[in-house]
């Protein structure tokens, strides 16, 4: 197995694309559900992505560098998503 393969065979950018595609899609049925889910996930990615850099500077883990890039893509993907949404319907429907 490529060592570059993180989940089924796919690569960082791979793994960003679907999410892009899925959140996109998200965001077009209903944007609050969107927004909700864009801030947990996205809060949570990052989260775990500084716990993981916190604990790499107070000693080394086991954690590869794979899974530090999956979880920077999985905070990245909604960021990306929602940055994209907004900006082509200029503003949420829910807010108005």
């Amino acid at each position: 197995m490529n060592k570059q393969a993180v989940f089924w065979g796919l690569g960082n950018l791979e793994i960003w694309l679907i999410q892009v595609v899925i959140y996109l899609l998200l965001w077009l049925v209903n944007d609050y559900l969107a927004t909700v889910l864009c801030l947990v996930f996205g809060g949570i990615a990052l989260s775990l992505w500084l716990l993981i850099q916190l604990v790499e500077l107070v000693e080394r883990s086991k954690v590869s560098r794979q899974m530090m890039r999956f979880m920077l893509v999985c905070f990245l993907a909604p960021l990306t998503a929602s940055g994209l949404y907004l900006l082509l319907n200029q503003g949420l429907n829910w807010v108005k």
